[in-house]
């Protein structure tokens, strides 16, 4: 009996340590999965695996490289586009809503802005507690004359872009406008090229929503007149009538269309958008100029006085140097346009986050090839 006794302790011990040894082997792979799902979040650039709504976490606001296998990323997030249409589409209905007034009726006209304006200035919170997903809005008591999306080149002025966006939501809100930011960044080590980020604004933003007006936006420019209306008409147009930027607050040379321009899709698509070759600094907006002229149409300017932008102050981004092909590529517009610009680009899409005050895309390509394609347009051919 005693032997017995024993060789039955002897088995219940034995289930004990199986038993444990299992439940070890759960948590183990419990912890795997936790740390795989994880790393999925950070090869996905910090997207928000579990939040339905997007919003994403701020200790994740940096810079971004281009990873050294693109492969593994989700690079053309066509998902994440379908899911975005569906969690940011108002589902109040707005079609009874009376029209709004053709003068928005709360403008206050000259602000007081200053190259020297803090973020706790320029914050309205009214304005900020009104805004939907992806820094997105819609007069609550009328439908908007203009639904416009707000497309911001941007890279490393994360103190401007914090200005410039609180800025934007309390201006747009009292013009009564529909709209949405969105913040496009290209991934490291790439070089800045303005335009290319603007015609990859422009896919995405127009595969979000159906906007009737485009407005291109230095991240650095903060409007002083808020009867300066983001709206489009028959023309594009200049928003920009003098910046504190340039001597005595006004522009640096007649044909300049720096700054703030505005389209409507059918003019950008006529146009071709910008050119994909300016990698650096310098000449995309006179290439720009040169395909609204070729294409049959003007730049149209606001009233002076509405016009006038405060310029944030900031030194030369030394990793942004002047584009060595800039000067040749102004020469042969009119033969490139139709097959250098947003219709022909191609990008992959390594982000697309709903953030409290704007949305977010990072973006990323390869110079060479892009270069390479257009060679024989180039001052400096590859290579060369």
């Amino acid at each position: 009996m005693m032997q017995k006794t024993g060789s039955g302790c002897t088995c219940n011990l034995k289930f004990q340590k199986m038993l444990l040894l299992l439940v070890m082997i759960v948590l183990v792979l419990i912890s795997v999965q936790m740390y795989l799902q994880g790393c999925q979040c950070m090869l996905q650039m910090y997207r928000s695996c579990d939040n339905r709504k997007g919003f994403r976490n701020k200790s994740a606001e940096k810079f971004h490289n281009l990873p050294n296998d693109s492969s593994k990323l989700c690079a053309n997030t066509s998902e994440n586009l379908k899911h975005l249409i569906a969690e940011t589409s108002f589902t109040q209905s707005r079609s009874s809503l009376p029209l709004c007034p053709e003068q928005p009726p709360h403008l206050v006209g000259k602000m007081n802005i200053k190259p020297t304006i803090t973020l706790q200035e320029v914050t309205n919170e009214e304005s900020l507690r009104n805004l939907t997903y992806g820094g997105r809005y819609a007069p609550p008591y009328c439908q908007a004359r203009e639904k416009t999306a707000i497309i911001i080149p941007y890279r490393d002025r994360k103190e401007h872009l914090d200005i410039l966006v609180r800025h934007l939501h309390t201006v747009l809100q009292r013009q009564q406008l529909e709209y949405g930011i969105y913040v496009v960044e290209m991934a490291l080590p790439t070089q800045f090229n303005r335009g290319l980020l603007v015609n990859a604004g422009f896919r995405t933003a127009r595969g979000i929503s159906n906007y009737t007006c485009y407005v291109i936006h230095d991240v650095d420019s903060l409007m002083t007149d808020d009867r300066n209306l983001y709206r489009c008409g028959s023309q594009p147009i200049h928003f920009m009538t003098g910046s504190t930027k340039y001597k005595d607050n006004g522009i640096p040379y007649y044909g300049f269309h720096g700054g703030v321009v505005g389209y409507t899709p059918e003019q950008y698509l006529k146009v071709n958008g910008f050119s994909n070759l300016y990698f650096g600094w310098g000449s995309e907006d006179d290439d720009l100029g040169i395909r609204v002229e070729h294409s049959g149409m003007r730049y149209v300017r606001p009233n002076d006085e509405f016009g006038k932008y405060v310029a944030l102050p900031h030194v030369r981004d030394v990793s942004n140097q002047e584009s060595p092909n800039s000067y040749g590529l102004v020469r042969n517009v009119p033969a490139r346009q139709m097959e250098d610009g947003v219709e022909t680009i191609r990008f992959k899409r390594f982000a697309l986050e709903y953030h409290q005050l704007y949305t977010w895309l990072l973006i990323g390509v390869k110079e060479d090839e892009i270069l390479k394609k257009f060679e024989k347009y180039l001052e400096f051919p590859m290579g060369g």
